[in-house]
């Protein structure tokens, strides 16, 4: 790990101009950084920059997060596109450990979280050396530092195990590290736990409760996707060492004001032990149930009501929570006055509002509402006494119920008597006790979907929301209380009726133009939600709840308040909440908001162009664009030139100045109005090439975005033929490129999908061959079911989209049999995967024109292989295949936009980058998929198709949907589920047939004589005539029993 005197001052120099705040200089050093990325050595270099101690503090610190940014951008790309070669990764992974161990604390947080990047994508299949190093530092150290720093590197490791769905892979890699490190462990523990409860000076206690803060870590991890074998026969243990550090107390690791300490923090570790295992393993935990229970009441009730308890507090909570919504052959939560005591000495006190509660109301505006509203990563203690009181409520609802709404009567009784600001207080207490009370189930798109029928959550609202939001008092008087009404009616928003919240709307609208900022961004939260609310309608569709005409007035006079309160930044600056709002308007106004949308636009990207300078808010980022997009897609079609004037210089400027996290979104909305607008302007043409330059592909935020654009220059191939002709092979090495890596290999196959859809065959024939080439080259390393999956869909949709035997000509050139070989070993299985609609459509279609080939034809069990698939892509059986719902983007919950330490820009798809009815899905050229499948199958598998259903009836029903009669796909047995519905809107005319003394069908009918079967089928054939009698014409119901060949029982 050599470098150069020279390379290491000139990589200091770099370093130490990425830090300097000139901006320019900053620019250009980074950019001669990225570019010396991709020479051999260099990450090699940087470590060894990181190991000299006499290398200033600031440059190597620049490098600690240079180094944790390269291997984040870097180590997950392969083939082509890795720039680590095998031999420097080795190197990286055998040095970065004991680097780490030695380096300073700003220094090893960012090595921690490279060695973290590696392990989830190497450990432990492609890092066996680790394990074994970690093990050996533990058991040879005595320095209590490095012992610390191992078992936290162990930590940091193992903590991929939490976020993984459970697998046979999985529980692999859990057991190899339980095997290796389960021992040590336990040894660590015990040790760790006899010094501290022994009696330690302040330093040294401090070091060994850091050591046992990793070690609490570690169990969790190893224990939370099943229980292994060493830990159960263990747990006596462990869980003495848990109980002892409960109960021991030190101001030496003690917090300080809101700060907690390690004191703290290893207690709410230990509770978060306890409540896995209360949720998983309650065979086991049982017979500690009844003491951890005992410590941890008595820990709740001891602590005190300084913030630097809040997180102890809430995980201890959550841990009775567990244990309380719990069946226990012996449970303490059946006594009545173990519910009252907790609801005393747990519940109210942490439910109220404390005076720290209220400076934050106050001072700090923004956590305050992430904390309540979103319920953000920090827990609080009022949402933690909440989920008590549900989770009491699991085994006696009536119960508890009984208890808190005594409390709640005590509560308003006492507001009564009380000084205003104390009554507030009591008043909004009240509101989240009926909050905790009434919701029994929730979810974060949908909201409330089940509540506790013992609270009657109308005559709350009617008695306390609604006085409070429309009373004559001015709006800027007890905050904290109209806050809490807003929160109200945006949780029980699906359970108001639609009549109340229009009455209500324009006081909530009212409270947008309030100065305190708490109040005018839970109205703007309560104005989004309202407006995501859907209802089934009589076909059992989900459509909007509200009428967006009927809403119109009072939504668009909270529009320029809204941008008002932004652009002057009062309040919260960057208010991610009050843009989001503006959006969501828009969205939901759609036609109704277009001619107020095209003047918003002018005020929203002036508002771009000055958050340019300094984008610091990815969410409020997020939201602005989303805002745009909005107005665009609904602006766009009739008026493409005005919008154009009002953006494109506006985006100009940002290409210019390469706002690196503004280009994601940029591309993504010049997509959108390049495919709406009629005549191409210039910008378009001279952004072409900078488009497919290396710098801008190798940030991985910006590829699904580029891939957008992209999209759009092919759907207008006819405006940039030329352009596209002669850089087609610059976009096949870009699509190589972000194939290469598994974060952007999904972005591959949408530009693929793309072109196959958009562009002729001719632009791009010539390359085909070699295309296929590399993709099925990453197939075969990747081995990803997602991968796999996106393959067959591309190959689907080629087939489908052009001339029948380009692919299989070109896969048979590139090895013999190999269609064969991927029909049969990825094909097939991609099939039985959960699919979308349109994927659907293109799969089926694929496959029909596959099916045709002589190779397939003349392979009998191959060919039985894609009837099946296309009986389940079909749905021609009732429990036949896993279709996706096509869900609304409109009502998707923002993803996370959050930049880390890196100051990396991260990628989130705006939901309004689609024109309506634009060309986005994969078959816009399929309305009907049984027709479309049909037109192809009948007329060149038919009689094949039957002939293989006689040996295979589980064919029977492709059989039937390949027949000449359109009746003979309905099997008679299926009929009565089917059209039970019917039931409903024909029985009455049946009855009243009956009842006149008349006959459902009689024996003989124009001389033919009926059988018992067919008199059912006439008779259902009734019914659908009453339900569906335009469908019904289509049948011949007297021979479909006949040409089905189903009988009945």
């Amino acid at each position: 790990m050599a470098a150069s005197p020279a390379q290491m001052a000139q990589l200091g120099q770099l370093l130490t101009q990425t830090t300097s705040g000139n901006t320019q200089s900053m620019q250009a050093a980074t950019e001669q950084l990225r570019a010396a990325e991709a020479q051999p050595g260099f990450g090699l270099i940087l470590l060894e920059m990181l190991r000299g101690a006499s290398v200033d503090a600031g440059v190597r610190q620049a490098g600690a997060i240079y180094f944790k940014n390269y291997i984040r951008r870097h180590w997950s790309a392969e083939g082509a596109a890795a720039v680590i070669s095998p031999a420097d990764r080795q190197a990286i992974k055998q040095h970065l450990l004991s680097l780490m161990l030695q380096a300073p604390k700003t220094v090893q947080v960012m090595l921690a979280a490279a060695l973290e990047e590696i392990s989830v994508v190497d450990y432990p299949e492609e890092w066996q050396s680790l394990l074994p190093e970690i093990v050996q530092h533990l058991k040879t150290s005595q320095d209590m530092t490095v012992l610390k720093g191992t078992m936290e590197t162990a930590n940091t490791v193992f903590t991929k195990f939490r976020a993984q769905a459970r697998s046979n892979q999985l529980l692999k890699e859990v057991k190899y590290t339980c095997q290796g490190f389960q021992e040590t462990h336990l040894t660590i523990f015990k040790g760790a736990v006899q010094r501290i409860l022994g009696g330690l000076p302040p330093d040294q206690l401090v070091l060994h409760f850091e050591l046992v803060l990793a070690t609490v870590g570690v169990f969790y991890s190893l224990n939370v996707v099943d229980l292994p074998e060493f830990f159960e026969d263990n747990r006596q243990p462990y869980f003495e060492g848990f109980l002892g550090l409960l109960k021991f107390h030190s101001d030496a690791v003690a917090g300080t004001g809101d700060k907690p300490g390690l004191l703290e923090q290893v207690k709410g570790a230990i509770c978060e032990c306890f409540a896995l295992y209360t949720d998983k393993y309650q065979e086991e935990f049982a017979p500690f149930l009844l003491p951890c229970v005992k410590d941890v009441w008595e820990l709740l009730v001891g602590v005190d009501q300084q913030e630097k308890n809040d997180q102890l507090v809430a995980k201890g909570i959550q841990f009775l929570s567990s244990a309380a919504s719990t069946h226990w052959p012996q449970s303490p939560f059946e006594d009545p006055n173990v519910l009252s005591g907790i609801c005393e000495k747990v519940v109210f006190p942490n439910i109220v509002l404390r005076d720290s509660d209220v400076e934050m109301f106050e001072d700090n505006p923004l956590e305050y509402v992430r904390r309540d509203m979103e319920s953000a990563d920090q827990e609080t203690r009022r949402r933690s006494a909440m989920d008590l009181v549900k989770a009491m409520g699991k085994l006696n609802e009536a119960k508890v119920t009984e208890i808190l709404v005594g409390y709640v009567k005590a509560l308003m009784g006492q507001a009564g008597q009380s000084a205003p600001e104390q009554a507030e207080r009591f008043k909004d207490a009240c509101i989240y006790l009926c909050i905790a009370m009434a919701v029994k189930g929730q979810t974060q798109r949908d909201g409330v979907t089940v509540t506790n029928p013992n609270v009657n959550i109308g005559d709350f609202f009617t008695s306390l929301v609604i006085s409070e939001l429309t009373s004559a008092n001015p709006v800027t008087n007890r905050s904290v209380l109209r806050a809490s009404c807003l929160k109200f009616i945006t949780v029980f928003r699906n359970q108001l009726p639609r009549e109340q919240i229009g009455a209500i709307l324009p006081a909530i609208c009212k409270h947008i133009a309030v100065e305190c900022p708490v109040v005018h961004t839970y109205a703007a939260i309560c104005i989004e939600k309202l407006l995501s609310v859907r209802d089934k309608n009589a076909q059992g569709q989900s459509a909007p709840r509200y009428d967006p005409a009927a809403m119109r007035p009072s939504l668009l006079q909270v529009v320029d308040p809204i941008l008002q309160t932004i652009a002057s930044g009062k309040g919260i600056p960057m208010n991610e909440y009050l843009m989001r709002t503006v959006a969501r308007i828009f969205g939901f106004l759609k036609q109704h908001g277009a001619e107020a949308g095209l003047a918003t636009l002018r005020p929203l990207s002036q508002i771009l162009l000055a958050m340019s300078d300094n984008p610091s808010n990815p969410v409020f980022n997020h939201n602005l664009f989303e805002a745009i997009a909005s107005i665009v897609k609904v602006c766009v079609p009739m008026q493409p030139d005005a919008v154009e004037a009002v953006l494109l210089p506006v985006f100009g400027q940002i290409l210019e100045r390469n706002v690196v996290d503004f280009l994601p979104y940029t591309f993504q909305i010049l997509g959108l109005l390049l495919d709406a607008t009629p005549s191409v302007k210039p910008l378009y043409q001279a952004l072409f090439e900078r488009l497919l330059t290396d710098q801008l592909w190798r940030a991985q935020a910006n590829v699904p975005g580029l891939v957008r654009l992209l999209r759009a220059y092919f759907s207008k191939h006819t405006s940039f033929a030329e352009l596209l002709r002669s850089h087609m092979e610059a976009i096949l090495m870009r699509f190589q490129f972000i194939l290469c890596n598994r974060k952007t290999e999904a972005s591959a196959m949408d530009l693929l999908n793309s072109m196959y859809m958009h562009l002729p065959i001719e632009f791009y024939q010539q390359h085909f061959k070699t295309l296929i080439t590399v993709v099925l080259s990453r197939l075969q390393s990747s081995k990803s079911p997602k991968l796999q999956r996106d393959f067959v869909i591309s190959c689907s949709l080629f087939m489908h989209r052009s001339p029948s035997n380009l692919l299989p000509q070109a896969m048979n050139e590139i090895q013999a049999g190999l269609l064969l070989n991927i029909l049969g070993s990825v094909w097939m299985t991609v099939l039985k995967m959960s699919l979308k609609l349109d994927e659907r459509k293109v799969c089926t279609l694929g496959l029909a024109k596959l099916m045709a080939l002589d190779e397939v034809k003349q392979n009998p069990q191959l060919l039985n292989s894609c009837c099946v698939s296309l009986v389940a892509l079909l749905n021609l059986l009732p429990a036949t295949g896993k279709v996706e719902e096509e869900g609304s983007d409109d009502d998707a919950p923002l993803a996370d936009m959050g930049a880390g330490l890196e100051f990396e820009v991260s990628f989130s798809k705006l939901r309004n980058t689609d024109l309506p009815g634009a060309q986005s899905g994969l078959a816009p050229d399929v309305p009907d998929l049984h027709a479309a499948a049909k037109a192809v199958l009948k007329p060149n598998f038919g009689p094949a198709v039957m002939q293989l259903a006689q040996a295979n009836a589980e064919l029977q029903p492709l059989a039937n949907f390949c027949s000449d009669d359109d009746a003979a796909r309905f099997s008679i047995t299926e009929l009565p589920g089917l059209l039970a519905p019917a039931a409903a809107v024909a029985g009455p005319t049946l009855r009243g047939g009956a009842e006149a003394g008349g006959r459902p069908e009689p024996a003989t009918a124009g001389g033919v004589q009926y059988s018992k079967e067919q008199l059912y089928v006439r008779l259902w054939g009734k019914v659908l005539s009453a339900w569906r009698p335009e469908f019904c014409a289509q049948l011949t119901w007297d021979h479909a029993l006949v040409r089905s060949r189903v009988s009945l029982s």
